[in-house]
């Protein structure tokens, strides 16, 4: 019998989109601190990040190390331009997979992003939706549970026909791998949407399940349904669920994270 793992996913919100933002809340709190925490205290295996921008993903390398290393692409890319230009860094997002075990190889990769049609380009812009999305992809050789290809991502959040086209991509990035999958991220869609619930049902028709978290995610979700989710092979075992609610973590995301102990 393998051993367990946790693994998580969590929207850790942009907070440099705030200019003066230093990365420290009202109570001289340091978010890669708090972050370094939580991976300690819950014994994370691999984690899923979302929103995650240059200077804090800079702080975090330097705290979270050595136990932890974090791997992902920028959605507009690393080039010396991006870099100068200081607009990209308020939306210049990676979804970053964070993770104790070794990396055999990782790669970012981007999303459908841009409709095929006019009206919906111009309905995009109002929108103000037309912007990259990407998913990163990791290979992780976890001891004595296995290999597995960890996916991350952050889909669009207004554009339902960008949305189908996104989960379309991730479903085909799955069947083509050779390894059992884990997929993580904001989905900006919770279940009473059918273009998600029709998501959950061709994933299972090619062995994977969606976790069943039935509380929100989102804490200002009016349905209280969650639009973070996991998806795990069939037949691994789902041994606790935890969304964290704890305070201390309030001013650190607008999302709560969800943790999962899973074992083979």
């Amino acid at each position: 019998m393998s051993k367990s793992i946790i693994i998580g996913s969590m929207n850790i919100q942009n907070k440099y989109k705030i200019p003066d933002y230093d990365g420290l809340d009202d109570k001289g709190n340091d978010n890669a601190e708090i972050l370094k925490e939580f991976l300690d205290n819950n014994n994370i295996d691999i984690l899923g990040t979302q929103e995650l921008v240059r200077r804090f993903i800079n702080r975090i390398k330097a705290t979270i190390k050595p136990n932890y290393k974090i791997y992902g692409n920028f959605r507009y890319g690393n080039n010396k331009i991006v870099q100068k230009l200081k607009i990209f860094d308020r939306y210049n997002e990676t979804v970053s997979i964070i993770t104790k075990h070794e990396v055999i190889r990782s790669k970012t990769l981007t999303l459908p992003w841009i409709p095929k049609n006019f009206k919906d380009i111009i309905n995009g812009i109002r929108l103000k939706s037309l912007r990259p999305r990407v998913v990163t992809t990791a290979i992780i050789d976890i001891k004595d549970f296995g290999k597995v290809n960890f996916i991350n991502t952050h889909l669009d959040h207004r554009l339902n026909i960008i949305q189908i086209r996104q989960l379309n991509y991730l479903q085909k990035l799955i069947e083509r791998s050779k390894y059992p999958t884990i997929l993580t991220g904001d989905f900006n869609m919770d279940m009473n949407m059918p273009r998600f619930k029709l998501f959950v049902d061709n994933m299972a028709a090619i062995g994977y399940k969606r976790v069943p978290n039935a509380k929100k995610t989102y804490k200002y979700q009016k349905d209280k349904l969650p639009i973070d989710h996991i998806f795990i092979p069939n037949e691994w075992n789902i041994e606790e669920i935890e969304i964290s609610q704890d305070k201390y973590m309030d001013y650190f995301s607008d999302h709560y994270p969800i943790l999962v102990r899973i074992s083979k």
